[in-house]
């Protein structure tokens, strides 16, 4: 066997290894049964309401994004949580940032 095909073999070995806690973590997920699926409703969580799950989709539809959200995929915006910055108060900001050495100054 050449080394180009042991290394994607591994390749796949490790991904199925990586990402076959965090499927199978899901309330449901695939079995190799004849059953098809498997569905764990403790990993679900508590169940909404109907009334709530309505007014939620009523609520999400009204929002100016739904349509590029719901027809093309787009990420949904997040929401503002408060009111902007000025310029000055960024630029002070930033600098005290690069003091405190949370952020990078300059080129190294």
């Amino acid at each position: 066997m050449s080394s180009k095909r042991i290394g994607s073999a591994l390749a796949m070995v490790i991904s199925a290894a990586v990402l076959a806690p965090p499927t199978y973590a899901e309330p449901s997920h695939f079995a190799p049964t004849e059953a098809g699926v498997v569905y764990h409703p403790e990993h679900a969580g508590p169940a909404k309401p109907r009334a709530q799950i309505t007014a939620e989709l009523e609520a999400a539809q009204k929002h100016p994004f739904w349509t590029w959200a719901s027809r093309y995929g787009a990420p949904w915006p997040v929401a503002k949580s408060g009111p902007g910055k000025t310029r000055d108060e960024v630029r002070k900001e930033t600098l005290q940032a690069m003091r405190d050495g949370t952020i990078p100054s300059g080129e190294r």
